[in-house]
């Protein structure tokens, strides 16, 4: 299906493409072309972002923010489960790491 003239006429990043994903249109980022077989074939990235009522909306990007309090309660429990780790790893060998 062709993507109609009014969804491609709306302002967006550079060298990104509108593709129809469900009900609405997503604006996919071009990262490439990739040589196979004596040709070059585009590749597409990530999503990053939608047309919603003629309009760009960029995604939200999610922001992990890590505060040493967090960084603390790893290490204490890394550092307290380290001996059970070591003989889990005697019993169960690589698959101890998945426990």
């Amino acid at each position: 299906m062709a993507v109609p003239l009014e969804i491609r006429q709306v302002p967006r990043p550079k060298n990104t493409i509108v593709k129809l994903t469900g009900k609405s249109w997503a604006v996919i980022q071009r990262i490439g072309c990739e040589y196979k077989n004596g040709k070059n074939y585009p590749k597409n990235g990530p999503v990053i972002g939608h047309i919603i009522n003629g309009e760009y909306v960029p995604k939200k990007e999610i922001s992990i923010e890590l505060r040493p309090k967090n960084y603390g309660d790893y290490m204490l429990a890394k550092n307290l489960s380290n001996d059970i780790l070591k003989d889990l790893t005697h019993v169960y060998g690589v698959e101890a790491f998945r426990i």
